[in-house]
């Protein structure tokens, strides 16, 4: 089968702390991947589970609590991957969307997404970025603007219309990487900026 030059496939079936069992199936399409684990943090009672790794948290602190949940879905994500074969991808994507269980604080989140990055980093992960759209960002972090790549999700159905969102549509404050587009009757497809 003729391999497509870029792609990027999720380690999760959905949400976090699930696989993808389809991951080596749809890897194997692409001469150079990338992969993308769901996010979402629903709250201080799943943040207690993960009380103590990596770093022993008070019931109260829910930052901390916060933080080492993201930590540890990013753990299974990378263990996920590497189980598949995958455990040496570079670029990982975090999908940051509302439709994901997310706290009503944005602090909270943000520490849940900055666990997540951190233990994707220590798993041999150069890079970091997130998926989202403007909107979805500011509800689920408060426009955090954290610096990290950027992948945008926009509704546009071709290249030309998606270079468009290259410019002023870095939610994170850092560069646009890539912009998603659906054609008609096809696969998502991202322009690179």
């Amino acid at each position: 089968p003729k391999l497509t030059a870029f792609g990027i496939v999720g380690v999760n079936n959905g949400k976090g702390f699930s696989q993808n069992s389809c991951l080596k199936a749809e890897a194997s399409h692409f001469l150079n991947l990338s992969l993308y684990a769901n996010t979402g943090y629903p709250g201080q009672s799943y943040g207690l589970n993960y009380q103590n790794s990596p770093q022993t948290c008070a019931n109260t602190d829910l930052n901390c609590l916060a933080y080492n949940y993201g930590y540890n879905a990013g753990q299974y994500a990378y263990d996920a991957a590497k189980t598949a074969g995958f455990g040496s991808v570079q670029s990982w994507w975090l999908d940051a969307e509302t439709t994901n269980t997310w706290t009503p604080d944005p602090i909270q989140n943000q520490s849940s997404l900055k666990g997540e990055t951190d233990a994707l980093l220590n798993g041999g992960a150069s890079t970091v970025g997130v998926y989202s759209t403007t909107a979805q960002w500011k509800t689920i972090t408060n426009a955090w603007q954290n610096g990290w790549p950027s992948w945008g999700a926009t509704t546009w159905t071709t290249a030309k219309q998606a270079a468009t969102y290259c410019s002023g549509h870095q939610f994170t404050g850092g560069p646009s990487y890539l912009m998603q587009f659906v054609p008609k009757r096809s696969l998502d497809q991202d322009y690179a900026c």
